[in-house]
Protein backbone atom coordinates (compact mmCIF):
# COMPACT_ATOMS: atom_id res chain seq x y z
CA UNK A 1 0.00 0.00 0.00
CA UNK A 2 2.22 3.24 -1.65
CA UNK A 3 0.78 6.10 -0.86
CA UNK A 4 4.04 8.01 -2.62
CA UNK A 5 6.70 5.92 -4.67
CA UNK A 6 9.96 6.54 -2.73
CA UNK A 7 12.11 7.53 -5.31
CA UNK A 8 15.34 5.27 -6.64
CA UNK A 9 18.94 6.12 -5.54
CA UNK A 10 19.45 6.70 -9.64
CA UNK A 11 16.19 8.99 -9.86
CA UNK A 12 17.15 10.91 -6.90
CA UNK A 13 20.65 11.44 -8.83
CA UNK A 14 18.87 13.06 -11.70
CA UNK A 15 16.46 15.47 -9.91
CA UNK A 16 17.82 18.73 -8.99
CA UNK A 17 17.32 21.02 -5.45
CA UNK A 18 14.14 22.38 -6.64
CA UNK A 19 12.44 18.19 -7.88
CA UNK A 20 13.78 16.80 -4.55
CA UNK A 21 12.18 19.75 -2.24
CA UNK A 22 9.04 19.42 -3.88
CA UNK A 23 8.94 15.36 -3.38
CA UNK A 24 10.52 15.88 0.14
CA UNK A 25 13.53 13.44 -1.20
CA UNK A 26 17.17 13.42 -0.34
CA UNK A 27 18.07 16.49 1.76
CA UNK A 28 14.82 17.62 1.87
CA UNK A 29 13.05 14.12 3.68
CA UNK A 30 10.83 14.91 6.92
CA UNK A 31 10.60 11.96 9.67
CA UNK A 32 8.26 11.54 12.20
CA UNK A 33 7.02 8.43 14.26
CA UNK A 34 4.35 6.45 15.48
CA UNK A 35 3.15 6.15 19.56
CA UNK A 36 1.04 3.52 20.68
CA UNK A 37 -0.38 3.37 23.91
CA UNK A 38 -1.89 0.68 26.03
CA UNK A 39 -4.18 1.40 29.13
CA UNK A 40 -4.24 -0.03 32.45
CA UNK A 41 -8.31 -0.22 32.11
CA UNK A 42 -10.53 0.87 29.85
CA UNK A 43 -11.48 4.28 30.25
CA UNK A 44 -14.70 6.45 30.70
CA UNK A 45 -15.01 8.74 28.48
CA UNK A 46 -14.77 12.25 30.68
CA UNK A 47 -10.84 10.19 31.31
CA UNK A 48 -10.52 9.65 27.78
CA UNK A 49 -11.27 13.45 26.92
CA UNK A 50 -9.08 14.46 29.82
CA UNK A 51 -6.23 11.93 28.68
CA UNK A 52 -6.25 13.52 24.61
CA UNK A 53 -6.14 16.75 26.07
CA UNK A 54 -3.07 16.59 27.76
CA UNK A 55 -2.16 14.74 25.16
CA UNK A 56 -2.38 17.35 22.28
CA UNK A 57 -1.13 19.93 24.83
CA UNK A 58 1.68 18.28 25.45
CA UNK A 59 2.42 17.46 21.67
CA UNK A 60 1.60 20.95 20.85
CA UNK A 61 4.23 22.04 23.10
CA UNK A 62 6.75 20.47 21.71
CA UNK A 63 6.11 21.85 18.05
CA UNK A 64 4.51 18.34 16.82
CA UNK A 65 0.66 17.28 15.25
CA UNK A 66 -0.50 13.95 16.26
CA UNK A 67 -3.10 12.04 13.83
CA UNK A 68 -4.49 8.87 15.40
CA UNK A 69 -7.26 7.54 18.35
CA UNK A 70 -6.01 7.76 21.86
CA UNK A 71 -4.42 4.97 21.24
CA UNK A 72 -2.15 5.08 18.49
CA UNK A 73 -1.20 7.57 15.82
CA UNK A 74 1.66 9.14 14.00
CA UNK A 75 3.39 11.73 14.80
CA UNK A 76 5.05 14.78 13.00
CA UNK A 77 6.41 18.33 12.98
CA UNK A 78 3.29 20.92 12.62
CA UNK A 79 5.69 23.10 10.23
CA UNK A 80 8.00 22.22 7.44
CA UNK A 81 11.07 20.15 8.71
CA UNK A 82 11.51 16.82 10.84
CA UNK A 83 11.08 15.53 14.44
CA UNK A 84 14.05 15.11 16.89
CA UNK A 85 14.89 12.79 18.46
CA UNK A 86 14.24 14.72 22.06
CA UNK A 87 11.13 15.74 20.70
CA UNK A 88 10.40 11.66 20.30
CA UNK A 89 11.76 11.29 23.79
CA UNK A 90 10.49 13.75 25.92
CA UNK A 91 6.55 12.65 24.39
CA UNK A 92 7.90 9.15 25.38
CA UNK A 93 8.39 9.94 28.68
CA UNK A 94 5.39 12.13 28.84
CA UNK A 95 3.08 9.54 28.26
CA UNK A 96 4.83 6.82 29.75
CA UNK A 97 4.43 8.96 32.98
CA UNK A 98 0.92 9.34 32.32
CA UNK A 99 -0.50 7.59 35.33
CA UNK A 100 -3.55 5.58 33.31
CA UNK A 101 -0.59 4.38 30.74
CA UNK A 102 0.77 0.74 31.39
CA UNK A 103 2.84 0.46 28.23
CA UNK A 104 3.94 2.94 25.14
CA UNK A 105 5.67 2.67 22.52
CA UNK A 106 7.28 4.90 20.09
CA UNK A 107 9.12 3.44 16.75
CA UNK A 108 11.95 5.05 15.70
CA UNK A 109 12.08 8.07 13.03
CA UNK A 110 9.93 7.24 9.35
CA UNK A 111 9.73 9.08 6.48
CA UNK A 112 6.32 11.17 6.94
CA UNK A 113 5.95 11.54 3.07
CA UNK A 114 6.95 7.78 1.70
CA UNK A 115 7.19 5.33 4.39
CA UNK A 116 3.82 3.89 5.04
CA UNK A 117 4.91 0.88 7.41
CA UNK A 118 3.91 2.98 9.79
CA UNK A 119 0.07 2.31 9.01
CA UNK A 120 0.22 -1.40 9.21
CA UNK A 121 2.03 -0.90 12.64
CA UNK A 122 0.01 1.50 14.31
Amino acid sequence: MNYLVIPSRRRLANWNRRQRKKHHAGEFTEFGFTLSVQFAAPMDKAAREQYVAALIEHVEALGLTYGGDENSGFLTTYASGSVTLAQRDSLHAWVSAYPAVVRAVVSELLDAWHDDSWFEAV
